[in-house]
């Protein structure tokens, strides 16, 4: 896992030099995309790291460990969607195909209300253990499969990250 997470690091680096590319530039939103998503991939590693540990100060870097990875990292996938999207008219047709788009559009949807479904169980006090491991494994599916629509998305695309 410790594997998975440097290689988001890698994607959120390649990401925003794709971004620069659209653009022509760097945008502001595209610093804070590679910066979401880089913290949110390192709070990946801490948490990872501090599994199957005991102690108070381990189970602290556990709970904001993952809590970080988890929202920083959607919220760095729902901007770089936004990004997509405004871009998308300037674009010649086919380069990034809406389909697509509207795929990674359903997944963060669907990822906000797997988030409402789980602060509701705990509001309502309502959260077992299984139910929480389903809210949990399906958030991190729909997390993953985000990152899907990028391969189709850079598919026909040959540039390699700048040193």
């Amino acid at each position: 896992m410790i594997v998975y997470g440097v290689l988001l690091i890698w994607f959120w680096i390649y990401a925003q030099q794709w971004l620069n590319l659209l653009y022509g530039h760097t945008t502001k939103i595209a610093r804070i995309i590679l910066w979401l998503g880089v913290v949110g991939a390192i709070f990946l590693i801490v948490y990872i790291d501090f599994l199957g540990t005991t102690g108070e100060m381990n189970r602290f870097m556990r709970r904001y460990g993952i809590m970080v990875f988890y929202i920083f990292t959607p919220l760095a996938q729902l901007l770089m969607l936004k990004l997509h999207y405004n871009i998308l008219p300037s674009m010649p047709e086919g380069a990034i195909k809406p389909r697509v788009l509207q795929y990674q559009l359903v997944t963060i949807l669907l990822m906000l209300i797997i988030g409402i479904i789980s602060i509701a169980l705990d509001g309502t006090q309502s959260k077992t253990y299984e139910s929480e491991n389903i809210v949990e494994w399906n958030f991190s599916l729909l997390l993953n499969m985000y990152f899907l629509g990028m391969i189709f998305i850079w598919k026909d695309y040959k540039y390699h990250l700048k040193k």
